[in-house]
């Protein structure tokens, strides 16, 4: 008879849950089943009652404002201690090696959180909007984070899991009495699935204006050299940044600024494009401004109006790497004596400002993000992998090919889909999964 193996408790962790330590004030937070005893014999007193925050002196000196809450009433579900103790890295080193000594592990990146959504406090799209709020670098990110955080996401995913979880019982229900499935029935399922592909194709189609919100996208100035895209540059930023000069070639590298439109925008200054040159650094700079063509989200196409008119095939050319950016192809130097004029073309004048207002509208236009689903590209991939085995459903009901495989490819679209959450219905996400969204986090989260 093998004996009876009593589950090891998980440990106790620590780690600092603010920024960083130099501040006025310092979190260091305690999680696990012995975070009040700990926190206990770092303290020369009693802990306050639980959830009254209450100043405390610490066995090594420190004033302390701690708060005792028990699970599964906390942050992560566990019993959690925060000790509120002054900022500085020397002294917040030292609470957290007093609490290392009293039995505490340190906390590794994301532990807290892991925590969390191992204890049903979150849901694992909740916890990866935590990782987008401490990441966000632009507002549009920060408010999808905050949505993320505050279930929007996850709402959405239960409902249509539920309905998805219903038409999968209904079907599993006639597996063995398929006999009793009459043709109205079979088109019934296949009319459900539809609506749920449907629904999560809508999701899908609005991915790309929700990536757009979050990230600050890149405007790139290309074009033949001498066609002014230093002036023009300049001119948008409303300061010198870039150095101009009627030698062509004077640009070698790519320069970068902040753009100010209706949101923040980065404009790029590039070299000229051309292969005629013999000279290796510009060359060099060639490469580096086609490189920044393949990255970019709108391209302002640059021609001088003094100058002949490019071919569009070697346009195109120039141009195959940004095949996904918005082109608004423009003519500079409009202020000169009997400039070039090309239909559908933007006339500009960095020096009169002549059309930049014209520019700075078509830029916003093409950088606002339109319809957005506030997913991140994981939940797409999950997303798109339930699409897929609902497709699979409305061919196998369409072909007769029998309810075995249509339950086996609803089962496949509601564990997809899921995973968003990290609700399977078909057991816990993978650890890899796990691994990968919580080591992108801090210490102390």
């Amino acid at each position: 008879m093998e004996p009876d193996l009593e589950p090891t408790p998980p440990a106790t962790i620590v780690g600092v849950a603010t920024g960083r330590p130099d501040g006025g004030v310092a979190i260091v937070r305690l999680s696990g089943p012995a975070a009040r005893t700990i926190a206990a014999a770092m303290l020369t007193g009693e802990l306050p009652e639980p959830r009254v925050a209450a100043l405390r002196r610490l066995v090594l000196g420190e004033r302390a404002l701690v708060l005792d809450m028990p699970g599964p009433r906390s942050f992560t579900g566990e019993d959690v201690v925060e000790l509120h103790v002054h900022g500085g890295e020397r002294n917040v080193g030292q609470v957290v090696e007093a609490a290392l000594a009293a039995g505490a592990s340190p906390a590794g990146p994301g532990d807290f959180t892991r925590r969390a959504f191992e204890h049903g406090r979150l849901s694992l799209d909740q916890a990866e909007g935590i990782a987008a709020i401490i990441g966000a670098q632009t507002q549009g990110a920060l408010d999808q984070a905050r949505r993320l955080v505050a279930g929007e996401l996850g709402r959405a995913v239960e409902a249509v899991h539920g309905r998805l979880r219903l038409l999968r019982v209904e079907v599993e229900a006639n597996l063995d009495f398929p006999e009793d499935v009459s043709a109205a029935d079979e088109a019934r399922f296949a009319e459900t699935a539809a609506s749920l592909r449907v629904e999560l194709e809508g999701w899908l189609a609005r991915f790309e204006g929700g990536r757009r919100a979050r990230e600050r996208a890149r405007v790139v100035l290309a074009g033949p050299p001498n066609a002014g895209k230093s002036s023009l540059f300049n001119a948008l930023l409303g300061r010198s940044r870039a150095l101009v000069s009627p030698t062509a070639g004077t640009t070698r590298d790519f320069v970068e600024a902040e753009l100010e439109l209706e949101r923040s925008v980065a404009l790029v200054d590039t070299a000229g494009l051309r292969e005629a040159s013999e000279d290796a650094i510009e060359l060099a700079g060639v490469a580096l401004g086609q490189d920044q063509l393949a990255g970019a989200d709108v391209v302002i196409w640059l021609e001088g109006a003094d100058q002949p008119a490019l071919a569009e095939s070697e346009r195109q050319r120039w141009l195959e790497g940004a095949d996904t950016a918005t082109v608004i192809p423009a003519l500079a130097k409009a202020d000169l004596d009997s400039p070039r004029v090309v239909a559908g073309w933007l006339s500009l004048s960095a020096h009169t400002g002549a059309g930049l207002d014209d520019l700075r509208r078509a830029l916003a236009d093409a950088v606002r993000p339109g319809e957005q689903w506030i997913g991140l590209a994981r939940h797409r991939q999950c997303a798109a992998e339930a699409v897929e085995a609902l497709g699979e459903v409305e061919a196998q009901l369409r072909e007769g090919l029998g309810l075995e495989l249509v339950a086996f490819s609803l089962a496949v679209a509601q564990t997809r889909l899921g995973a968003i959450t990290g609700h399977t219905g078909l057991g816990p996400v993978g650890e890899e999964v796990l691994h990968a969204i919580f080591s992108s986090f801090c210490i102390g989260k």
